[in-house]
C-alpha cells in the first residue's frame, strides 16, 4: 500500500509524462462524460449511476490511503465488478440514449422527395389490401441510419416497390411471407428479414405480438419507420423512435409516412442550429452554474481515471527495482581518505512504464554520496538517485544511507627489513654470506593516520634454495604490524626494491655426482640397456687438497651384473678416501647409493614357413588352398625366437572354415598365433580358399 504522499507523488508523475495528444484526449474524454452526465442527469438511472461513481471513488481512495492488504485485495475486486457490471445495469438506458443521440446528431443526406413519390402510395395501398385480408405484415421505411445487418438476415430482392410485390410477398402461400421487408428509398432490398424485439415492459403488452414488439425494437435500434399490419385483428399500426402508433386507417397512414419523409428531409448537419438550439449553455442562475461546474469537474476527474487506466492497460506504470547501480563517492575533502568505503553499487526503486523499462540498465541511474563536510570517523550519508531517463520516477536507493569511516592521511619514512628464506635447502657445499643489501633502503609509507601508526616495518623476503651464486632480485614490500600482520590500505613508494644476497662456496666442500661402477655381464641374448644411481649427487666434505684432486665424479664400488636378468637393484658404497665424508641434500652424511640396473632381452628377427590349417571343417566340401604354406616374418627378443626354433609349433597358421559355402572362391586373411611379445608379417597377405561340394 502507498501513503497519501506517495499516491500525490505518483499522480504528478504521471501528469508530466503526459505526451500533447495525450491533453487532447482527456479534453475529448471530459467532454464526452459531460454530456453524458447531462443526458442522464434528470433520469431516474442518474440516481444509481451516481451512487455507483461515489461508492467507486470511495473504494479506490480507501485502496490508496488504508494499509489493509487483505481489504484492498476485495476492494480491487470490487471495483472491477462495479466496472463490468455497470454496462450491464444500465444496458436499456444506455442504449436509447445512445439511438436518441444518434438520431439527434445525425447528419442528413438527401431529400426524399422522390421516395416519397415512389414509396408513400405503394405501401399505403398494400397495407390497406393486407389489412382487409387480415394478412400479417411487418414493413420497414430505412432512414439516414443503414440496416446492412437487417438486410443480411434475409433474402435479397433489391426489386421496385410496388403493392402487388408487397401483397404477394406477405402472402401465406410464399415463402417470404414470415419476417420484414426492408425497403430502402424506392427499392425492396431484402425480405424475411428478422428486426430485434424491444425489451421494455410496455402497458398491455400482453396483447402485442412478435410484429408488435419487433417493430418497436426496430424504432428504438433506428431512425427507421416501421408499419405493422396484425394478423387477428387487421389493425394497421407504426413505430417510429421507439413510439407505436395504433389502429391506423389508410390516410392515417399515408400522413405519417409523408410526415416521416418530410422530417428527414429538414434534419441539418450535427453543428447546425437545432443542435446549438437544444444544447447551448443556459444560466438560469448561480445555482445552475455551479451544478454545471460541478459535473464538468466531476468529467474531468472520471477522464483522468479512464485514461489513465487505458494507460496502463496498454503501456502499464509499474514499480520495480534495478540492482548493481554503480554508487560514486563525491565531494571527498583533500588531505582526506576512507577507511570503510560504500557498498560499490545499490538497488533503486523507481516507477516507469514497460515501454520504457526495457531500455533501462544500471548504467541509467547515477547514485552518488556526498562527502562534503564529514568529520574524522564514522559517518552516516544518505544516498543521492538521479535519473537522465524520461519517463522514470525514482523513488529511492537501497540502502537508503550508507556509513562510512574518513581519516586524514599522513606519511613516515622507513627503513626495509629483509628476510632470506630457503637457506635450509642450499647445497652443504655452499653458505650465505656477507651484508643483505636493499635498494633503495628506506621507503615512504602513507595512509589513513590509523592504519599508518599499526605499521611496525616494512619488509621483504627473497629465497635462495638450490642457489650457487649471489643472488639478486627485485622484490615487493609489504607493510607488517607488531604481530607479523599484513597492515592493508597504506601505499608504499617505491613499492619494491632490489635485493642482493650473497652466496658462496665453503672452501673444504664441493658438489659432485655419482657414478656407477659394474662388472660381469648379462647372460647370452640379454644387453645392459639403463643404469641409475640415487643420489646422482653428492657434496664431498673434507681435507681441501685431497677434494681438488677428486674431480666432479666419485665412484661406486663395482656391481656385477653376472647372470643378471630384468630389474637389478642394489645398495653400493662409495669409492671415496676414508678421511672425505659424502653429504645428501639435506646435510646428512652417507656412505652408500642405490644402483638400479636394468637388463633387458636382444631384439632380432626370424624367418619361417607354416601350413595353414583348416579349423572346423566339417567335411562336406572339398576345400583347396593357395598357396598351401605361407611365409611370415617375426620380430620380438631374442631368447623367444631361438625358443620358436627349437618348438615349431608355438607358431601356427589357421583358416576358419565355418562360414565357407559351396562353388565359392574367396582371399581369406588367415589367423597367425604367436608367442607373446612377437611381432608378425604375412610375406603373402592372403590364401585363395576354393570350396567344392
Amino acid at each position: 500500500m502507498l501513503d497519501l504522499n506517495s499516491v500525490i507523488t505518483s499522480f504528478l508523475f504521471r501528469l508530466d509524462t503526459l505526451e500533447p495528444l495525450d491533453f487532447l484526449d482527456i479534453f475529448l474524454v471530459t467532454i464526452a462524460f459531460y454530456l453524458l452526465f447531462s443526458l442522464i442527469r434528470r433520469s431516474q438511472a442518474a440516481f444509481l449511476l451516481r451512487g455507483i461513481i461515489a461508492l467507486a471513488l470511495l473504494l479506490l481512495l480507501a485502496n490508496l490511503v488504508l494499509p489493509l492488504p487483505t481489504f484492498g485485495a476485495i476492494i480491487t475486486v470490487a471495483l472491477l465488478a462495479i466496472l463490468i457490471t455497470v454496462p450491464i445495469t444500465l444496458q436499456p438506458e444506455l442504449r436509447r440514449w445512445l439511438e436518441q443521440f444518434g438520431r439527434r446528431f445525425g447528419f442528413s443526406l438527401t431529400n426524399r422527395d422522390t421516395a416519397a413519390e415512389e414509396v408513400i402510395s405503394p405501401v399505403t395501398r398494400a397495407a390497406g389490401n393486407l389489412s382487409t385480408a387480415h394478412t400479417g405484415a411487418l414493413i420497414v421505411l430505412e432512414g439516414h441510419v443503414r440496416l446492412p445487418e437487417v438486410v443480411a438476415s434475409g433474402v435479397p430482392l433489391n426489386s421496385r416497390v410496388t403493392s402487388e410485390l408487397l401483397e404477394t410477398i406477405f402472402s401465406e402461400k410464399t415463402p417470404l411471407h414470415d419476417g420484414a421487408v426492408v425497403i430502402r428509398r424506392d427499392q425492396v432490398v431484402a425480405a424475411s428479414c428478422v428486426l430485434p424485439l424491444t425489451e421494455r415492459e410496455l402497458r398491455g403488452s400482453q396483447r402485442l405480438g412478435t410484429r408488435h414488439r419487433a417493430a418497436l425494437g426496430m424504432s428504438e435500434a433506428s431512425d427507421a419507420f416501421i408499419v405493422v399490419i396484425s394478423e387477428e385483428t387487421g389493425t394497421i399500426s407504426v413505430a417510429c423512435e421507439g413510439r407505436l402508433d395504433r389502429r391506423l386507417d389508410r390516410s392515417a397512414l399515408h400522413q405519417s409516412i409523408s410526415d416521416f419523409y418530410t422530417q428527414r428531409a429538414e434534419t441539418r448537419p450535427v453543428v447546425g442550429w437545432r443542435f446549438w438550439q437544444n444544447w447551448h449553455f443556459k444560466m438560469p442562475g448561480l445555482r445552475r452554474i455551479l451544478a454545471n461546474l460541478a459535473y464538468l469537474l466531476l468529467s474531468f476527474v472520471l477522464a483522468l481515471i479512464a485514461t489513465t487506466a487505458v494507460r496502463q492497460q496498454n503501456n502499464p506504470f509499474i514499480n520495480t527495482t534495478m540492482s548493481n547501480v554503480p554508487l560514486e563517492v563525491l565531494d571527498l575533502p583533500s588531505g582526506m581518505t576512507l577507511t570503510t568505503p560504500p557498498p560499490g553499487t545499490v538497488s533503486v526503486d523507481f516507477q516507469t512504464s514497460v515501454n520504457e523499462l526495457t531500455g533501462l540498465g544500471p548504467n541509467s541511474f547515477q547514485a552518488t554520496v556526498s562527502m562534503a563536510g564529514v568529520q574524522n570517523g564514522a559517518n552516516r550519508i544518505p544516498v543521492n538517485v538521479t535519473t537522465t531517463a524520461s519517463k522514470v520516477l525514482v523513488n529511492g536507493a537501497k540502502p537508503a544511507e550508507v556509513d562510512v569511516n574518513v581519516a586524514t592521511i599522513i606519511s613516515r619514512t622507513m627503513p626495509v627489513a629483509i628476510e632470506v628464506n630457503g637457506e635450509d635447502q642450499l647445497s652443504a657445499a655452499y653458505e650465505v654470506g656477507g651484508q643483505k643489501i636493499a635498494n633503495p633502503d628506506e621507503v615512504i609509507i602513507s595512509g589513513p593516520e590509523p592504519q599508518v601508526e599499526r605499521v611496525a616495518k616494512v619488509a621483504t623476503a627473497i629465497s635462495v634454495a638450490g642457489a650457487t651464486t649471489t643472488v639478486r632480485e627485485t622484490r615487493p614490500l609489504l607493510a607488517l604490524g607488531a604481530n607479523g600482520e599484513t597492515v592493508d590500505d597504506v601505499d608504499i613508494d617505491p613499492d619494491e626494491v632490489m635485493v642482493t644476497v650473497f652466496v658462496r662456496q665453503r672452501n673444504d666442500a664441493r658438489d659432485v655426482g655419482v657414478r656407477a661402477v659394474t662388472t660381469g655381464s648379462p647372460p647370452e641374448g640379454y644387453w645392459l640397456n639403463g643404469l641409475r644411481v640415487e643420489p646422482g649427487g653428492v657434496t664431498i666434505q673434507g681435507d681441501r687438497n685431497v677434494i681438488a684432486e677428486m674431480g666432479s665424479f666419485v665412484d661406486t664400488l663395482p656391481v656385477d651384473l653376472s647372470g643378471a636378468v630384468g630389474e637389478t637393484i642394489v645398495e653400493i658404497p662409495l669409492d671415496i678416501p676414508a678421511d672425505v665424508q659424502a653429504l645428501d641434500s639435506n646435510g646428512n652424511a652417507i656412505g652408500t647409493v642405490i644402483v638400479t640396473a636394468q637388463v633387458a632381452p636382444r631384439s632380432g628377427d626370424l624367418l619361417v614357413e607354416r601350413p595353414v590349417e583348416l579349423i572346423n571343417d566339417r567335411g562336406t566340401l572339398t576345400i583347396t588352398l593357395e598357396p598351401p604354406d605361407v611365409t611370415l616374418l617375426l620380430s620380438g627378443p631374442l631368447p623367444i625366437l631361438d625358443e620358436i626354433e627349437e618348438s615349431p609349433e608355438l607358431v601356427s597358421v589357421q583358416i576358419d572354415a565355418l562360414d565357407l559355402k559351396p562353388n565359392q572362391r574367396v582371399e581369406v586373411i588367415p589367423d597367425v598365433i604367436v608367442p607373446e611379445g612377437i611381432d608378425y608379417q604375412l610375406v603373402e597377405s592372403s590364401v585363395l580358399v576354393t570350396s567344392i561340394p
